[in-house]
């Protein structure tokens, strides 16, 4: 059939396997046509599928697709083909007699009351090991024949099935049947057997995605690596983002080596090259990574990696709007006082070292599979999905307006502290970063927070639930709803994005429109707004976040909810708590 579909609908709603309400029916998707590959770099893409990989490993999964992978196993990275779109296909073919109540299975034909008018039954069976099935329906022994009365509830044990002729209740909810595999994926009761529910509900089929910052396009990457690689980006992280791009400096000894190894030189030639130009003198001087000097090189990789993506989004020229860019000659008096008082006030207020506007923010959204069951790791089966060459990702790559969010690193060395973590002291912003980025270690989103490390928790929580918040407000400020925006962490560096997510219905210029006019009443809102919830004191013993005050709906959080709590911002010893006593 044909139907007309926008490139990020098809990746949230027709995903192979997926069914979806389509003209008055019930559809499942079989394949996407010929879908077109998108240009990424396949180290980075596949280096964040082995990360994601490897939070289910450590949550139950079996590691053969990690070591696939590891072992150069081909990724492809598609989107949809807009010519040839989605095969789809009727399912379930269980159709409901809309004048009697009838039931009937496969193809389509007269009722016995003489109707012509059917609806498909909207329930399905779905197991953990990825199995999607429509349900059995019971007959009456003696009639052959059964209906199913109209019933209030969407809970499928309540389904009550009857004979129309003889009007015996023949069966109440869907038989219990254990799915072929023999497998339980999880410790709930009756694991083995098929469940049944909605077809569009959470539990018959939530897609697995990762977001990734330009995901290292060919010629983004190649911009990184010209400017010397990783770490440029890093010194130009430590440096609070300050400079427009990483790079702006001479180049140091060790960003040539890195950039000349990143071109296809061994290590060895690329130091030899580099000390000739160094005695030269081509070269500028090594800059100082203070503690993170010091710190293990797996702690210094993924402190290179965050900065990596910051410099990624900030490869296009004229992308990234600060707001001191934002005074100019032409600027009104007015106007000026609104950037030049009324912004560094609200920014030092709200724990911000700044605010920048991103117009042209490259993000992909890739789905790699799928769970039946629930969403997180160790509570389902993953069911990843294959292409003609190997592993697939389902992709859709947009460019958007952003706004990264900067957290002031000696208020968050202080707030760290003040919850009895022990760190190196930090006089200044820049040794609060090196302190932070070489100490500090987030958990993955996927690891249980009772086994992460505390300080690496409480740092997680703290950016995670100022985004939240910051994503809430705006919303308000911008006129959309919340699954409009999503979120990408900068943990290591103190920061976050917040970006207009494909999905949804977000104008771009939104984003730009607040950054320009109501930034300050935006971080007003973010640092004084109620920050009680409606839930209290429920909420408050059970976390300090629930859906009334914290909790964003998917895909707009990454994190599934989780490292969020209200006290990391307004407890005793909060961060904008902090923040307000470095108030003049």
């Amino acid at each position: 059939m044909k139907d007309e579909r926008s490139g990020s609908q098809i990746l949230y709603s027709f995903l192979p396997q997926q069914t979806a309400d389509l003209k008055g029916g019930i559809w499942r998707t079989t394949e996407w046509k010929d879908p077109r590959p998108v240009d990424v770099e396949d180290s980075i893409i596949r280096g964040r599928l082995i990360s994601e990989l490897e939070g289910w490993v450590g949550r139950g999964l079996d590691a053969t697709a990690v070591n696939y992978l590891r072992a150069g196993g081909p990724v492809e990275v598609v989107g949809v083909n807009p010519e040839r779109g989605v095969r789809v296909e009727r399912f379930p073919l269980v159709w409901v007699c809309r004048g009697c109540r009838r039931v009937e299975t496969g193809a389509v034909k007269t009722c016995q009351c003489g109707s012509n008018h059917w609806r498909q039954l909207h329930f399905v069976g779905f197991h953990d090991c990825g199995l999607l099935e429509q349900p059995s329906i019971p007959l009456c022994r003696e009639h052959r024949q059964v209906r199913m009365p109209h019933q209030s509830s969407m809970d499928a044990a309540r389904i009550r099935f009857e004979c129309p002729v003889c009007q015996k209740e023949i069966q109440k909810g869907f038989a219990w049947r254990k799915c072929s595999c023999g497998r339980r994926y999880s410790e709930a009761k009756n694991a083995e057997y098929l469940r049944y529910n909605v077809h569009r509900s959470a539990s018959v089929y939530t897609p697995q995605t990762f977001t990734q910052i330009n995901p290292a396009s060919r010629a983004a990457m190649r911009r990184v690596t010209e400017s010397g690689g990783p770490r440029p980006a890093l010194l130009w992280a430590l440096g609070g983002f300050e400079d427009s791009e990483p790079g702006a400096g001479r180049q140091t000894q060790t960003s040539l080596v890195d950039q000349l190894v990143a071109s296809g030189l061994t290590r060895a030639v690329a130091e030899q090259m580099a000390a000739v130009a160094g005695a030269a003198g081509e070269l500028g001087a090594e800059e100082d990574l203070g503690e993170l000097a010091n710190a293990h090189s797996l702690q210094i990789e993924a402190a290179e990696r965050e900065a990596v993506d910051v410099a990624l989004a900030a490869t296009e020229k004229g992308s990234r709007q600060r707001v001191a860019d934002l005074v100019t000659a032409a600027t009104p008096p007015a106007v000026q006082t609104r950037y030049q008082v009324h912004y560094p006030a609200a920014l030092q207020r709200a724990g911000l070292a700044g605010v920048d506007l991103f117009t042209d923010f490259p993000v992909l959204k890739a789905v790699y599979g799928y769970t039946r069951g629930g969403g997180e790791p160790g509570t389902s089966r993953l069911s990843l999905f294959t292409g003609k060459s190997g592993r697939r990702i389902y992709a859709d790559l947009r460019s958007t307006e952003a706004l990264f969010f900067r957290l002031d690193p000696l208020l968050v060395h202080t707030a760290l502290s003040q919850r009895g973590h022990v760190l190196p002291p930090a006089d200044d912003a820049r040794t609060a970063r090196t302190v932070l980025a070489a100490h500090v270690t987030p958990p993955s989103r996927f690891s249980d927070p009772d086994d992460a490390s505390p300080v690496g928790r409480d740092l997680l929580t703290l950016i995670h639930s100022y985004a939240h918040r910051a994503i809430r407000q705006l919303a308000v400020f911008a006129g959309v709803d919340r699954e409009g925006l999503g979120e990408y962490l900068i943990p290591r560096h103190n920061g976050f994005f917040v970006f207009a997510a494909s999905r949804g219905d977000f104008v771009l210029g939104g984003l730009q429109a607040v950054f320009e006019n109501d930034l300050h009443i935006l971080l007003a809102s973010i640092a004084g707004a109620e920050s009680r919830c409606a839930m209290d004191p429920a909420c408050e013993r059970n976390g300090g976040a629930c859906p009334a005050c914290l909790h964003l709906g998917e895909p707009a959080c990454d994190h599934f909810n989780r490292y969020l709590n209200r006290t990391a911002l307004f407890g005793p010893d909060g961060f904008l708590a902090t923040s307000a006593h470095h108030t003049p």
